[in-house]
């Protein structure tokens, strides 16, 4: 490097004292990470886990549809994950394929519920209504 830089910084304190402040904030930021929430990453759940993991979720969101009310939801899948490896790498993982959804829930006995949670469900899943089944909540 070029003394020229190093002189300037010793005869001018004060700009000195600017560049390390400078640096010093540079090097905070960028070694500072955010401490973030464990997220749940699916890779790491067994099916069983997944499974239940959905099933929530889905009882979550179909209890939202207005009308539903209380409700459990039960999935069955078509396939287990489906992993693509070229050599020993993992290329790419699939999340196990859903074959169908049940919907047990209060307000089944709605013809506007069930086909609002039909079409939810046929579209989150690529699957026809016939694979869907909403039944009434034993009150």
């Amino acid at each position: 490097m070029d003394n020229g830089i190093f002189r300037f910084l010793k005869e001018n304190k004060k700009v000195a004292g600017i560049v390390l402040l400078l640096v010093f904030g540079v090097m905070l930021i960028l070694f500072s990470s955010p401490k973030k929430e464990a997220a749940v990453d699916e890779k790491d759940l067994s099916l069983g886990e997944y499974k239940e993991m959905l099933e929530a979720e889905l009882a979550s969101m179909c209890s939202d549809v207005q009308g539903v009310g209380a409700c459990r939801v039960f999935v069955t899948f078509e396939r287990g994950e489906q992993n693509s490896y070229k050599g020993s790498a993992l290329i790419e993982s699939k999340p196990p394929k859903v074959d169908g959804v049940t919907v047990i829930c209060k307000g089944a006995d709605s013809v506007r519920v069930r086909g609002e949670l039909t079409d939810m469900l046929s579209a989150l899943f690529g699957i026809g209504s016939h694979r869907i089944a909403i039944l009434k909540l034993n009150s």
